[in-house]
């Protein structure tokens, strides 16, 4: 009850249950309780709230967009994973979540590494792939292999600016980024400099079927929800060692066999 609605069983449900004397009477309550689609949602937000930095009602510089409208119908409806993170990424119907790329637009001047087209690749780089992108925002990573060129690399998915020029630690280079992904192999070429077409190709990388990053980087999340700590402990850190790579890898390629679905 509290994994799936956040709320405790009645005095009456719980008596139910301890009377139903079937083999399966636990499989059959988290069936239903998965089915209590409201509930589900409204308990499951909270989660997706704080991850997606869905932050209702705060305003910074009045240009926050709220996602929420979109959130709680995609969580009733189980919308598969894949198609959520595509929306995220590529809002483009009416009613599409494009607060998620639209971050925070600071108050007065901003460090370079905060502007909101490299909010939109920290973001979606550490939520879906598990990749903190926050230090080498400003210079090359002192901690992991990440680089500088990296970071704007992927903000130029993002960037209303098609030339993207690199700041290290708020100074000019005088280079500029290309849209790659941070894995080269599953990188795939623009089809025109416009925004709408950065942020399509954008979703197809992140979602591609090779991309194993995404299903895993959610099954840990999810694990760590649900048994209070990660198969990779760190769960925004997913390069870290898992204390069982067989059962990660079992978990993200059953998810996927079962076409993203985040209640199964």
């Amino acid at each position: 009850y509290l994994d799936a609605w956040g709320l405790l069983p009645s005095p009456e449900q719980l008596h139910a249950f301890l009377e139903d004397r079937w083999p399966d009477k636990r499989r059959r309550l988290v069936e239903r309780l998965l089915a209590g689609n409201t509930y589900y949602a409204e308990n499951w937000i909270t989660f997706w709230n704080d991850l997606l930095r869905n932050d209702e009602g705060v305003n910074y510089a009045g240009s926050r967009k709220s996602i929420t409208d979109w959130l709680l119908p995609a969580l009733a409806s189980n919308m598969p994973y894949d198609r959520f993170v595509a929306r995220l990424l590529n809002p483009r119907e009416k009613g599409d979540p494009e607060g998620f790329l639209v971050g925070v637009n600071w108050r007065g001047d901003i460090s370079a590494s905060q502007t909101p087209a490299m909010q939109a690749a920290q973001n979606s780089a550490q939520v879906f792939l598990g990749v903190n992108l926050k230090c080498n925002s400003c210079h090359d990573s002192f901690i992991s292999k990440w680089k500088l060129k990296d970071a704007y690399s992927l903000a130029a998915y993002f960037s209303a600016d098609p030339q993207l020029e690199l700041f290290r630690c708020d100074t000019a280079t005088g280079q500029y980024a290309e849209p790659a992904f941070l894995y080269p192999e599953l990188s795939r070429a623009v089809p025109s400099g416009s925004l709408e077409d950065r942020h399509a190709t954008a979703a197809a990388i992140f979602t591609d079927p090779r991309d194993g990053r995404l299903p895993r980087t959610l099954v840990n999340r999810i694990w760590q929800r649900l048994l209070g700590r990660g198969i990779v402990e760190q769960v925004d850190e997913m390069d870290g060692e898992p204390w069982s790579p067989e059962l990660l890898d079992w978990l993200a390629c059953d998810f996927v066999d079962h076409h993203s679905d985040v209640k199964y």
